[in-house]
């Protein structure tokens, strides 16, 4: 008689094969721990499906899109800025407090809030490079300070067509999940060309 052995699928014991089945799913104990086992695969790829469906499901609301779009935006804002800086030879400054980035981190603010105006909310024209926690957060985005930041930054003339924009673009918008992705997908493609520029400035 044989001695070799092998591991039950189920209760993962090894056995002398002659003393178990063999099914398609492999060596068990019995015919209850091949069930058992079968069962369990079952229940496995369900949920893997169910998964699978309710990721797909997500993705196609547009809560879900929003969520995943906003912070790709909100990165290619902020190399957006700090590249604008650069080309000009400058210093990278907070739009509303026009000071550099001290002891603070950047951030992508907004003149009109996401939850005050959604139309603008993936519009440059609306965002700019501003301190995270002393003036966006401590100061909910300092927006008299970013309305005279605008106005220093690019002039009176220009700085009040700016606002009048962001103010006046108030109208509702019917987002589509599909734009959504193809705008991330578009922002995404962006970042990777300024952040590869970036290293090269470095590098050289």
């Amino acid at each position: 008689m044989s001695n070799s052995k092998r591991m039950c699928r189920y209760c993962k014991e090894y056995k002398c094969v002659e003393f178990m089945i063999t099914v398609n799913l492999g060596y068990f104990c019995d015919f209850d721990h091949a069930a058992k086992h079968g069962m369990k695969k079952a229940r496995e790829k369900s949920n893997s499906a169910s998964g699978k469906a309710v990721k797909e499901l997500n993705k196609s609301t547009l809560r879900w899109q929003h969520k995943a779009t906003q912070p790709v935006f909100n990165k290619l804002r902020r190399l957006q800025e700090l590249n604008w800086f650069y080309e000009k030879g400058l210093e990278p400054k907070c739009i509303s407090c026009q000071k550099p980035i001290g002891g603070d981190v950047w951030c992508n603010g907004h003149l009109k809030t996401v939850g005050s105006n959604s139309r603008l909310r993936y519009d440059p024209k609306n965002s700019y490079l501003q301190h995270n926690r002393s003036c966006n957060m401590a100061k909910s985005g300092d927006i008299e300070g970013y309305k005279r930041g605008l106005k220093i930054r690019f002039g009176d003339v220009e700085g009040s067509k700016i606002i009048e924009y962001c103010e006046s673009e108030s109208s509702p918008i019917k987002w589509a999940w599909q734009d959504l992705e193809i705008m991330r997908a578009a922002f995404n493609e962006e970042i990777r060309q300024l952040e590869k520029l970036h290293q090269q400035r470095v590098g050289g």
